[in-house]
């Protein structure tokens, strides 16, 4: 009994001294292994061949070259043996060649027994020979056939000559707008000149701030003036700065501003120059076109009196009921703004309007420089000109231009107008068809039968000839 439990004691002590012994081998394996990879710890140092032999590169280099070499092999089938051991090795292509003639190029093998391949299989690409040009000889080159005689040259430059007629424009800010103006209507005059004398706040009251008297004399005695042109009077709505207590448009007020009238207007005719007094626009205040009024009707029998032209503009800025407008037709035909918003001043269409009623009277004395010769229309050539009246028609070049045409000028009547709206309709055209077609813009009935006829068919018949009228039953 004693000796199984001590057998069983032993055992079981032998089981305990194994896995004691297994616990303890774990351990020391874990151990190990942590300190085999431990990231931690820095990375052994290893020679590097490549830095310290500097003959690694080269046999590297030695050995890529012979990797890629061809084998002995490879190299003895691509081979192109020699032409007499061809022509022994093949009897048959001997005998044909010796027959006929002819055999293998001395440049298909290169000195190694390299050369193209001959197999089935092999492709030649040779680039295309390039074409060569040869230059000619100077006196072989092709010469360009001779240019047509210069029969139409370039328009000359006009010649620029000075001005010989020179307009002086004197008064207040509207003045200043109207020179602009004349400028621009005499732009195809080259020997008109126009010089503005303004001073923006003037007027013929206030003397002590700008005296147009004195400017006048200075401005004649500058040089010679041949027309003078005076818009004054939008800032004279005011008292007299001299002691004097009239107001405006009062008895003593228009005698005192007749007088400095009567001042300007005797400058120019001593110096015998044409004056011509622009009257006042309407402007956007009632009250002011009243003193307007009453300013137009004292200026012009004084103008008058002296010899003088006064230009009316006043309806030319008016709508039909004789209101102040501030857009209306320009020269043009179409329709813009004429006036500021302050209701006095001009824009540059407006003063181009005001101007035009100037210019209007100033052509009607004014006698332009002789005209140049033609520069467009007319021919040139080295020969000679072409346009010799002497020469025979036959032989005379056409012209290619006709004397300019500005589409865009004011159309105007005989005596310098503007041509009215309504025209007169030719005797031919006097008949009730061609007003409903042309004045009320009515369509003309179409004829029956024809594509435009839009009656119902059979709506009206015409009557057959020889038919009598019906009798009115109205009538006895």
């Amino acid at each position: 009994m004693r000796r199984p439990a001590r057998h069983a004691l032993l055992a079981l002590a032998a089981l305990s001294a194994l896995f004691v012994a297994d616990a303890m081998r774990a351990d020391v394996g874990a151990q190990d292994y942590y300190r085999r990879y431990d990231y931690d710890a820095p990375p052994p140092e290893r020679p590097r061949r490549y830095r310290q032999d500097p003959a690694y590169g080269d046999r590297e280099i030695a050995y890529e070259r012979r990797r890629a070499a061809p084998s002995p092999d490879y190299r003895e089938s691509r081979r192109i043996p020699p032409l007499a051991e061809r022509q022994r090795s093949s009897g048959f292509g001997g005998f044909l060649q010796r027959l006929f003639g002819g055999g293998a190029r001395d440049d298909d093998s290169s000195a190694d027994g390299w050369g193209a391949r001959r197999d089935p299989g092999a492709v030649e690409i040779r680039p295309a020979p390039r074409p060569t040009r040869r230059r000619a000889a100077p006196d072989q080159a092709r010469t360009p056939p001779p240019l047509p005689p210069n029969v139409i040259a370039l328009p000359a430059e006009p010649a620029i000559t000075a001005p010989t007629t020179v307009v002086a424009v004197f008064g207040d800010a509207i003045a200043e707008g109207l020179a602009d103006g004349l400028a621009s209507a005499f732009s195809d005059a080259p020997d008109v000149a126009v010089r503005s004398f303004v001073k923006p706040n003037g007027g013929l009251v206030r003397a002590d701030y700008f005296d147009f008297v004195d400017a006048a004399k200075k401005a004649l005695a500058a040089g010679p003036v041949a027309y003078a042109v005076v818009d004054v009077g939008v800032n004279d709505r005011q008292p007299f700065q001299d002691g004097s207590t009239a107001q405006p448009l009062s008895e003593a007020w228009r005698k005192r501003y007749v007088e400095r009238v009567d001042a300007l207007l005797a400058v120019f005719t001593e110096h015998k120059v044409p004056v011509y007094w622009v009257g006042l626009a309407p402007s956007d205040s009632d009250d002011a076109n009243a003193d307007h009024t009453a300013l137009n009707v004292l200026t012009r029998d004084r103008v008058e009196a002296a010899g003088g032209v006064y230009v009316d503009v006043w309806e030319g800025f008016v709508d039909e009921d004789g209101a102040f407008e501030a857009e209306g037709p320009q020269l043009d035909g179409q329709i813009g703004r004429l006036r500021l918003d302050d209701g006095v001043r001009f824009t540059a269409e407006g003063s181009r309007k005001l101007a035009h009623y100037v210019e209007r009277e100033i052509r009607k004395v004014y006698k332009p420089a002789a005209p140049q010769a033609d520069a467009i229309a007319g021919a040139v050539s080295p020969e000679g000109d072409p346009q010799d009246a002497t020469a025979p028609a036959a032989e005379r070049p056409r012209r290619l231009a006709s004397p300019l045409v500005v589409l865009t000028a004011p159309r105007r009547a005989e005596n310098g107008a503007l041509a009215a709206a309504a025209l007169a309709v030719p005797a031919r055209d006097a008949s009730p068809e061609a007003e409903r077609v042309l004045v009320k813009g009515e369509a003309q009935d179409g004829a029956p039968g024809r594509l435009d006829d839009y009656k119902w068919p059979g709506a009206e018949k015409p009557a057959a000839q020889g038919a009598a009228a019906p009798e009115d039953p109205a009538k006895p």
